[in-house]
């Protein structure tokens, strides 16, 4: 006991918050190097990490989505529903309009982050129950305006005779492979940092997380911030939501489905309080990057879907009780 107290008089309050800014790099490292124990050249192989390079920038969109949102304190859990509607929409542009279609589906999921963003800051309805009741309404404007049926991106066109809905757009497939997929994902990376920590816009984030009441107090008119804050969010799991649809090669009613908690999971896993305040960019890549290596790790190994949705729970517990700065949380509710 005694030399428990004495290490923590060692170490600073600075030091500790330091040592957390290394817990998601470090994290990582370990899961790395344990799958490589277990799976060995299976795991390590240039097939598997290019088909990880394929999978990590879906999430690691929508995880960029969430940090823009989580650092104002508040919560987007409707993103799965918003990616799925996003994509339909962007599939029915091309469908309709051609290959400039696409970009509709962006403006889409803009759309319902403004929806979010008026509800919430207008209305004063918390975000937690509002991003719950437009994650049901989408899921089901989806299946009403979809009928359940698919829109499909093809390499050519489908022979007639067929009631399959599809779209001929060759390089959208090429751009939803890798490499291509992976310098999207790089490329956006860059200008969310850049949005992030050297914009304005991202300093006001903080303030909002950090002190709501300052920022009115200093003439920043909050209410409208907020809906930009959502609809910045939005915009980006539109962008997720074609990326999505170049990796599937389909937009369908389940896309996104329960991917919400991935999301925050990879927001979490990089160290940023649920609380608001703060967070980085580059750990979210790592808390994506962690999640989805995870999973390709677990299911190599042969262990059930069941047990790796354990472990991943686990890990997410243990990574938010080390990062963790108690001494900014006055109250667990």
């Amino acid at each position: 006991m005694a030399n428990a107290t004495k290490l923590r008089s060692l170490v600073t309050p600075k030091q500790m918050e330091r040592l957390r800014d290394y817990v998601p790099f470090i994290a990582i490292g370990l899961v790395i190097l344990l799958f490589w124990m277990i799976s060995g050249d299976r795991f390590m192989s240039v097939r598997n990490w290019t088909f990880i390079a394929q999978q990590t920038p879906v999430l690691m969109l929508l995880a960029f989505a969430q940090l823009i949102v989580i650092t104002t304190g508040s919560i987007d859990i409707s993103v799965g529903s918003n990616l799925a509607f996003s994509a339909f929409v962007a599939a029915l542009g091309m469908l309709w309009f051609g290959e400039f279609g696409l970009i509709l589906g962006v403006f889409a999921g803009g759309l319902v982050g403004i929806a979010n963003g008026l509800i919430i800051s207008v209305l004063k309805i918390p975000s937690f129950v509002t991003t719950l009741a437009m994650l049901i309404i989408m899921r089901a404007v989806v299946i009403i305006v979809s009928d359940g049926t698919s829109i499909y991106i093809t390499g050519g066109n489908i022979s007639g005779g067929t009631n399959i809905s599809s779209v001929s757009a060759p390089w959208l497939l090429s751009l939803g492979q890798f490499p291509a997929i992976f310098i999207i994902a790089a490329v956006v990376a860059v200008f969310m940092w850049v949005f992030y920590e050297k914009t304005a816009f991202g300093q006001q984030l903080r303030a909002v997380g950090g002190n709501e009441k300052v920022l009115r107090l200093v003439g920043t008119n909050v209410t409208l911030f907020k809906i930009k804050v959502f609809a910045a969010a939005g915009l980006m799991v539109g962008l997720a939501a074609c990326v999505n649809l170049a990796r599937a090669g389909a937009a369908t009613p389940q896309a996104g489905l329960m991917i919400e908690l991935d999301a925050i999971a990879a927001v979490a896993l990089g160290g940023t309080p649920l609380t608001g305040g703060y967070g980085s960019v580059v750990r979210t890549i790592i808390g994506a990057l962690t999640l989805t290596v995870v999973r390709n790790g677990l299911t190599i190994a042969g262990v059930p879907p069941s047990w790796s949705q354990v472990a991943l729970g686990v890990l997410l517990i243990a990574a938010i009780a080390i990062s963790l700065n108690r001494s900014k949380v006055d109250v667990v509710k």
